[in-house]
């Protein structure tokens, strides 16, 4: 046998073929090449499509609008913590004091307002001297009445104008009758035979009818006369108008700056300092800050402490951290309050970073500048689970499309199944609320033996 197998060898090998018919298998070879290579290829691309898709029925996901429950997480912060660390503070307004200021240059007439006051919004703070802007304003209303009154006077002339029109319209007619008759009777004359009429009824004639012809054009010119007369005064209107504009918007900026002589002020509040006296002098564009300010108020209802932290604790402060005040003008009474900020840089000087702390409920008696102590509390977060009721889509989908808390996708482009976990929610009629499933998903309502990524052959099924 082994001899025989190496005959057969030899017999099929290269050398024992002939020229010719190895010629022809090299000939077979690349063409057999191209081949395979081609089904290879053929079968890489379109294997999907020569493996069967499975059949399977499939329900598009309803989306109903209703109420929906959903849980969530709601963290509230509390003072249960144990004391961190204490620190100095001065008392100030929340978050910043209010300037009550004057909008126009003058010189302070009354003050009426001291330290300490209590004001209401709109209450009258002080007064700057009144008279140059009263006249000014005069002046302004003046001129627009002086104005409007020329407007009411180009009106009239405009009306009459018109009706002069009318009068001029209605002699026209008349006297285009008599010159129609004249030159009538002027062509009746000369149709007659020579000798007829006489030579002076002939050339009385043509004089009459030359006569009421020039009195036609006369009249027309005086309508065109008093149609361009019209259309003057209609352009004078128009310049009129625009100088009540302007005249009104003079007046405006004339009692608008009459009205700033009067400083108000613009919240409730109390003084906190005053920066006017009578005869001082208040100018707006000035480089001093206080230049033109009447008052400084704040609210007594919003105050804050400013505190020192040492640097050694201020690695413990955090915006939102509960806090403790106690000031000696009330060392029976503490106040409870927040951090609501920290300022972006220490102080090198004192070796502290300044927070905020505002005050909740704080005394009609604290002031501004008093000196308080901060307690500084550790922070604890609680967690509370509460259920929120909102209106929105919920989505439900046959109760046989769910196995082990699992629904099966097919996406309408590739064609491919996906599995997706789901949370079970309420029931209706046969079916279940998925919230993890879109309105119009394709849900397979019996998966079986089915694999991530395996083409399938969806059949619609009739919703519900």
């Amino acid at each position: 046998m082994p001899t025989n197998r190496l005959n057969l060898g030899r017999i099929f090998s290269s050398q024992n073929l002939s020229p010719s018919a190895r010629k022809r298998m090299a000939v077979w070879i690349l063409p057999l090449g191209l081949l395979l290579g081609f089904l290879l290829i053929f079968a890489l691309l379109f294997r999907d499509r020569l493996i069967p898709a499975k059949k399977v029925e499939v329900f598009s996901a309803v989306g109903i609008e209703e109420k929906i429950k959903t849980s969530t997480t709601k963290k509230t912060a509390n003072v249960a913590g144990k004391l961190m660390f204490q620190a100095s503070g001065w008392i100030e307004p929340d978050p910043l004091p209010i300037k009550a200021t004057a909008l126009t240059d003058g010189i302070v007439d009354s003050v009426n307002v001291l330290e300490g006051e209590l004001v209401k919004k709109g209450d009258l703070l002080a007064t700057l001297i009144r008279i140059d802007s009263k006249l000014e304003r005069d002046t302004m209303a003046a001129k627009l009445a002086e104005t409007k009154a020329s407007l009411d006077a180009h009106c009239v002339k405009t009306q009459l104008a018109l009706q002069r029109i009318e009068v001029e319209k209605a002699g026209l007619v008349i006297t285009e009758a008599d010159a129609e008759e004249a030159s009538d009777k002027l062509r009746r004359y000369e149709r007659l035979s020579k000798g007829a009429i006489a030579e002076d009824d002939m050339l009385a004639t043509r004089l009459n009818q030359k006569r009421r012809l020039a009195e036609v054009d006369a009249a027309k010119a005086r309508i065109v006369g008093i149609t361009q007369e019209i259309n003057q005064i209609a352009f004078e209107i128009l310049a009129i108008q625009a100088q009540i504009k302007e005249a009104d918007i003079n007046l405006e900026k004339a009692e608008l700056a009459h009205a700033r002589t009067e400083i108000k002020a613009p919240v409730d509040g109390r003084v906190l300092a005053l920066k006017a006296a009578p005869g001082q002098k208040k100018m707006v564009l000035m480089d001093d800050e206080d230049s033109s300010t009447i008052a400084i108020l704040y609210e007594p209802a919003h105050l804050q402490v400013r505190v020192d932290v040492p640097l050694a604790d201020a690695a413990g402060l955090s915006v939102g951290q509960r806090a403790k005040i106690r000031s000696n003008l009330l060392p029976d009474q503490v106040f409870e309050g927040e951090v609501t900020r920290i300022e972006g840089s220490a102080d090198l000087q004192r070796n502290t970073l300044q927070a905020k702390v505002r005050i909740e409920n704080p005394s009609d008696k604290l002031r501004p500048e008093m000196l308080s102590r901060v307690e500084f509390f550790e922070t604890i977060i609680s967690t509370t689970d509460a259920v929120v009721e909102s209106t929105g889509i919920a989505v439900y989908v046959p109760k046989e499309a769910i196995q082990d808390n699992q629904v099966w996708i097919c996406d309408p482009d590739t064609k491919r199944a996906e599995r997706r976990a789901v949370n079970l929610g309420a029931t209706k009629d046969g079916m279940v609320m998925v919230p993890e499933v879109r309105p119009g998903e394709w849900v397979v309502t019996k998966p079986l033996d089915l694999k991530t990524g395996q083409r399938l052959n969806p059949i619609f099924k009739e919703r519900l």
